[in-house]
């Protein structure tokens, strides 16, 4: 993308130039790592555990979808809070998939156990 900027001094003179805009911004990598439930958790009873991540670069706003390969969705927040006795028990696959502003994404996961 072209633009003719024209830049008057103090002195009244008129000074023409042609300049360049990147077409798209030079974004960071969107990367998502999940610090809770931590890998190999053993979640149990009625004590609530939180669902939390840190999520850096790309286009804010973000986009959250938290899934178990058992349980399927379990929220669309950026973090939550889950009772273990509302999950099913078993080996769960826990991801975090985020989509930012411009459409990229990104994703963490961490394995978990539920008895």
């Amino acid at each position: 993308m072209y633009f003719w900027l024209q830049v008057a001094s103090n002195r009244g003179d008129i000074e023409g130039k042609n300049t360049t805009k990147a077409a798209s911004e030079n974004l960071e990598k969107l990367t998502v790592t999940i610090n809770a439930p931590h890998a190999g958790e053993i979640l149990q009873g009625n004590n609530d555990v939180n669902f939390d991540a840190i999520v850096k670069g790309g286009k804010e706003p973000y986009a959250y979808v938290w899934s178990s390969n058992i349980d399927d969705v379990l929220s669309t927040r950026s973090s939550f809070r889950q009772n273990p006795s509302k999950l099913s028990k078993g080996h769960h696959m826990i991801i975090l998939a985020v989509t930012d502003a411009s459409g990229s994404s990104g994703q963490g996961s961490v394995q978990i156990n539920v008895f």
